[in-house]
């Protein structure tokens, strides 16, 4: 087989797809988490209630769509919240999905301004898993897919990311010029007490380390997720950053946790079977 067959092979060719069930239902949950949080001001995201600048006002960039009245926006909750805790445990994952999407989309479309970034995150994600051809089942509990190209561009999405965001911090930021950094960062909008006494209590040595830890992890992250030896390293740095934010970084736990059900994707397949039939025997 020439280079370029095996790279066909692996990018087109059929793959286990354990990994991306477990994403799928990681990926559902975290929006879950984030929609339920966020839906304490739907009606003034979704409705006439709240404020909603025009096109004209946001030099074309807000694109208004028709929003909801108040007697369609619990049903439009009902809808979406049913489908994405459909999307969680598996119950007809590919019809689930199209309203999960739609939704989101809806939801970041009625005031785009004022959407996260992981919102775009999120339909991205969504739009692949939609697009994936079906996911087969066999006998034996073991998943698979006729087209690895869904897995493997989720893939390149969070070493892209991580690399992305090393490559600015080294190119535009101060992250190389200075080691205080990370603390002045921490002291900004998403302050939260955790990180207001760390602030105070811990040494700025600590903190330069965190900083020069995160940087090197987000440039290495090309090796530390495509070298199976590395993963492990990859997994420990990963999720110590991550938990930094969430500490440290108000309403940046949801980013967080979107990273880290990313992470799923590079695990390997056998041990998740295994892990996956432990826990249907102890449920059992």
């Amino acid at each position: 087989m020439t280079p370029l067959q095996r790279a066909q092979a692996f990018v087109f060719g059929p793959v286990a797809a354990g990994r991306l069930v477990a994403f799928r239902s990681l990926f559902a949950a975290t929006l879950l988490y984030y929609v339920v949080f966020r839906w304490r001001f739907a009606a003034e995201w979704l409705t006439p209630v709240g404020y909603h600048p025009s096109g004209g006002a946001s030099a074309g960039f807000q694109q208004a769509v028709p929003l909801l009245s108040e007697a369609m926006l619990p049903w439009f909750g009902v809808v979406y919240f049913a489908a994405i805790v459909a999307l969680i445990v598996g119950i007809r994952p590919r019809l689930a999905i199209w309203p999960v999407l739609l939704g989101t989309a809806y939801v970041t479309g009625a005031d785009r301004l004022a959407a996260f970034t992981i919102n775009k995150i999120f339909l991205g994600g969504l739009l692949i898993l939609a697009l994936a051809p079906p996911i087969v089942t066999d006998a034996e509990g073991r998943a698979s897919i006729r087209s690895a190209w869904p897995l493997r561009v989720l893939q390149f999405t969070l070493i892209v990311q991580l690399f992305g965001a090393g490559v600015c911090k080294v190119r535009y930021g101060d992250w190389l010029a200075h080691s205080d950094t990370l603390w002045h960062q921490v002291q900004l909008n998403f302050m939260t007490d955790s990180a207001a006494w760390m602030v105070r209590t811990l040494p700025m040595s600590v903190w330069a380390g965190l900083q020069h830890l995160a940087l090197v992890f987000e440039l290495a992250s090309p090796l530390l997720f495509t070298v199976r030896r590395l993963r492990p390293l990859g997994y420990a740095m990963g999720f110590g950053m991550f938990l930094t934010i969430a500490v440290t970084m108000r309403e940046l736990v949801f980013f967080a946790l979107q990273m880290c059900a990313f992470f799923v994707l590079f695990v390997d397949e056998e041990r998740l079977y295994r892990l996956r039939r432990s826990f249907s025997r102890n449920g059992a």
